[in-house]
């Protein structure tokens, strides 16, 4: 069995996408305030040409982007979570000068947000007043998770681990192996349009299963929006405080996907968490595969997957009347960021397998 976030641990490092570093030439440049002298940071900082971005970073810790764009007339559009917008008057670019902008919205109110619309299929779009206001905020965090890089040095090390657990719940193996986290976004998914085609678990019993979860870029693309449906819940015994965006597959989707929730703070706007379970997956569906994915804010505001874990059954054939497939136990691929205090332990062989 093959499994993992992506079935592997990815280092690919973010692209800012036209965001330049903050100390290099760069066509505008922009400092973001709450009032004088309260800089705002992490925030979704964006030169818009009419509704199409051109640019898009994130602000610093003093509240400064730099971003490059070809010569022309824009407006600068800045999220930040549990806000509304702020969009900007027009901007020439480039710009010799620095732009300040004093951005002053009203807050996300989403205590208030009565639970009442149906499932909206395919992308989630203004008219569902409640739905698109939290997915608003889901999306942000999402975004901004996706641009997040400079923080990642300073968070100590990423821990990944397979632990397989036996049918009477003993454990089997426990494997884990540590790693510096530099300027790497420590864990990713495959390509969203990949999982839309060809599903979300793969394989059969003989060669075994091939199975992915969703990162950021997954949950924020076209793809996802187009084979899924969306609506708001709540859950006051299990979730007091929160509110989310459940997710499905489309009616008559028959490729193997996943199904979850999304949940976000009701005060805060923050994004916790996903959990999702693996739908349309053969014999494997009844077993109730599925998985996490835990958001973290890092100090610059900006958000990373912070924590993820899948859980599979492993399955065998039963002699008997018939035949029939039961469980036998269960593997789990997972990772999470340490704190940096334990990052010497990185110096430590980089495999270590208990058994038993």
């Amino acid at each position: 069995m093959r499994g993992g976030l992506s079935g592997v641990l990815l280092g690919l490092a973010t692209i800012l996408h036209g965001a330049t570093a903050q100390g290099q030439a760069a066509d505008l440049r922009v400092r973001i305030e709450a009032g004088p002298g309260v800089p705002i940071s992490g925030a979704l900082v964006a030169v818009l040409d009419g509704q199409r971005v051109v640019a898009e970073g994130l602000s610093s810790t003093r509240g400064i982007i730099a971003l490059s764009a070809p010569p022309g007339t824009y407006r600068v559009r800045v999220r930040r979570i549990g806000f509304r917008p702020f969009v900007s008057g027009a901007v020439t670019v480039p710009s010799l000068n620095e732009l300040p902008l004093r951005v002053e919205t009203e807050h996300v109110v989403l205590e208030a947000l009565v639970v009442s619309e149906a499932a909206k299929c395919g992308p989630i779009t203004g008219d569902a007043q409640t739905l698109s206001t939290v997915w608003d905020e889901v999306s942000k965090a999402l975004r901004s998770s996706q641009l997040t890089i400079r923080d990642l040095s300073g968070l100590g090390i990423m821990r990944s681990y397979r632990r397989e657990i036996g049918e009477h719940g003993e454990l089997v193996s426990d494997q884990s192996r540590l790693a510096p986290i530099t300027n790497a976004r420590p864990f990713g998914a495959v390509d969203p349009r990949s999982l839309s085609r060809l599903g979300y678990v793969r394989g059969n019993p003989v060669a075994g299963w091939e199975y992915f979860g969703p990162d950021e870029a997954v949950l924020l693309s076209d793809d996802f929006a187009a084979t899924h449906c969306f609506r708001v819940v709540r859950n006051a015994n299990q979730r007091s405080g929160q509110i989310g965006v459940a997710f499905d597959p489309v009616p008559r989707r028959k490729i193997s996907d996943i199904k979850g929730i999304l949940w976000v703070d009701e005060k805060t706007a923050a994004l916790r968490d996903v959990g999702f379970t693996y739908v349309n997956a053969g014999m494997l569906t009844e077993f109730e595969p599925g998985g996490f994915t835990k958001f973290r804010q890092v100090p610059s505001g900006g958000w990373i997957v912070n924590e993820w874990q899948l859980r599979m059954p492993k399955i065998a054939m039963r002699d008997g009347p018939g035949n029939f497939v039961s469980q036998i136990g269960y593997v789990e691929n997972g990772g999470i960021i340490v704190a940096a205090e334990t990052a010497t332990e990185a110096a430590k062989p980089a495999d270590s397998t208990r058994k038993h």
